[in-house]
């Protein structure tokens, strides 16, 4: 019988390997800003202009546009150009779900 050879990676008893913890706990550090929150939760709904974004959040645009290229670097957002528009949307919708569970949680429980 051949054993498995398993990566020096993943922990047999652990669900996942080694490296996807270590990729979600740097998507958990990007999440951890509640301006970046706003942000996805707003994109979740629709795509939607920096000029639009700035106005709801009412960050400085220095700000706004750190935000953004962060969440753009790490592939939670994908801006669109239309002229002199730029456009953003989010990729997956469902990376703002903790957030709306949380604040269930907080809510039913006063706890958190």
């Amino acid at each position: 019988m051949k054993s498995k050879i398993l990566s020096k990676k993943q922990n047999p008893l652990s669900p996942l390997p080694k490296e996807a913890y270590e990729k979600n706990a740097l998507i958990y550090k990007i999440l951890s800003n509640s301006k970046r929150l706003e942000i996805l939760n707003i994109l979740k709904k629709k795509e939607t202009s920096v000029e639009t974004l700035l106005g709801i959040t009412r960050l400085p645009k220095a700000n706004l546009s750190q935000h953004l290229a962060l969440m753009r670097h790490n592939g939670l957002v994908v801006p669109r150009r239309d002229g002199l528009n730029i456009f953003y949307s989010i990729v997956d919708p469902r990376i703002v779900e903790p957030c709306k569970i949380l604040h269930q949680l907080r809510h039913q429980s006063r706890v958190i």
